[in-house]
């Protein structure tokens, strides 16, 4: 009987054969992907490498003065609040709310005929006093009169004479006049209205130019000396103003742990009026060797602020004007309206991406348009 089974070695034969050709199918499979991939890459590298233009700012190192800011109260020179000393009804007011009243003007009248009445009633009787001291001091002069009338004559007319003033005075007191140039408040009186004593009759504001500005001071920058030149400024304010610290608190304040301040400023625009609240910037101190940038030069990321500074492209041998985008960290101590205050990161030549800045990344091809200094674009930037 003939053995017909497959030989172990024509199976083998025909597994070689069909691994050989998936091999080869591989092979060119793999040749044909590579030939695509180099073409690509020769595809891509046939356009320009992606750059961004930006204006760099050359970094230079300047000083910086520490401002600390806060909250000032204007308040005027002159103010007195107006009362009367004694009740009265109202029989005269000499001035409308908010007008301006000179030096002794009278404001306001209480009904004072009664002593008036009293007063020319004590004066007649002075006069009749005074006749009765000059018969008795011609009678004493003839041995007529005993120096007891003489006395008792002389002390009713001091005594008169007393009386005549104390109504004098009484009278005087009904009578409430401004006591230097002054802007009146408001008042809601009538003539006619019957007041107590001590009754706000109205507030006199001094007319002069000249305004104090009261402000407080942290205890860690309450070191500021008399005649420092402080910086106002608010809403409604035409334009920023300067005033001199002239006087401060002896001692810290034990409550706020603050010293208060006051400063004399000139308010000859009348842009301010008593009352106001402004801002206030002190000068604390200076601080050299930082860096001014405009603000569109910072970068920032969960990690802290940054810049990118631009090195020059040494492999681009076309163009003299190329550059590299390098990311630098940075510490920015304060921002002042379009500028900020670098304190660490940056040395002095230092070219700095500033107006395109956000486009940048690292190693980026950048082309400088312009270049110009710290101070050059805060200039630019001033309206």
């Amino acid at each position: 009987m003939t053995d017909i089974s497959p030989s172990p070695f024509r199976s083998v034969k025909r597994w070689g054969l069909l691994l050989l050709a998936c091999f080869v199918l591989i092979a060119v499979l793999a040749g044909l992907k590579y030939q695509q991939i180099q073409k690509s890459i020769a595809f891509a590298a046939s356009f320009p490498e992606r750059s961004a233009s930006v204006t760099a700012v050359i970094a230079t190192p300047t000083s910086w003065n520490q401002v600390y800011r806060t909250i000032g109260e204007v308040r005027a020179t002159r103010y007195v609040e107006l009362r009367n000393e004694v009740e009265g009804r109202i029989t005269k007011i000499g001035f409308v709310g908010g007008d301006k009243v000179e030096p002794d003007q009278n404001l306001l009248s209480l009904d004072s005929r009664e002593e008036i009445a009293q007063l020319d009633a004590t004066r007649a009787q002075l006069k009749l006093a005074d006749l009765r001291l000059q018969r008795i001091s011609e009678l004493r002069g003839g041995k007529m009169a005993s120096p007891e009338d003489y006395d008792s004559a002389a002390a009713d007319k001091a005594v008169l004479q007393a009386n005549l003033a104390a109504l004098a005075a009484r009278i005087d007191k009904k009578q409430l006049n401004a006591t230097f140039a002054a802007t009146t408040n408001l008042h809601t009186l009538e003539v006619g209205q019957y007041i107590a004593a001590n009754t706000l009759i109205t507030g006199l504001t001094g007319n002069e130019a000249k305004l104090w500005l009261d402000f407080d001071l942290p205890q860690d920058k309450a070191d500021i000396g008399i005649g420092t030149l402080v910086r106002i400024s608010g809403t409604g304010m035409k334009t920023d103003l300067n005033a001199q610290i002239i006087s401060a608190e002896p001692a810290i304040n034990a409550a706020s742990r603050t010293r208060g301040y006051r400063a004399l400023l000139d308010n000859t625009a009348d842009s301010l009026s008593p009352g106001a609240v402004v801002d206030v910037a002190v000068q604390t101190g200076v601080i050299n060797g930082v860096f001014r940038l405009p603000a569109t030069a910072v970068r920032r990321s969960s990690f802290g602020a940054f810049v990118y500074l631009l090195e020059l492209d040494e492999t681009d041998s076309d163009s003299a004007a190329s550059y590299r985008a390098v990311r630098q960290p940075v510490t920015v101590t304060r921002a002042e309206g379009d500028q900020v205050i670098i304190t660490q990161g940056l040395a002095q030549g230092d070219l700095v991406a500033a107006l395109g800045a956000f486009k940048l990344q690292q190693g980026l091809l950048v082309h400088v348009v312009e270049r110009i200094t710290a101070a050059q674009a805060r200039a630019a930037e001033k309206p």
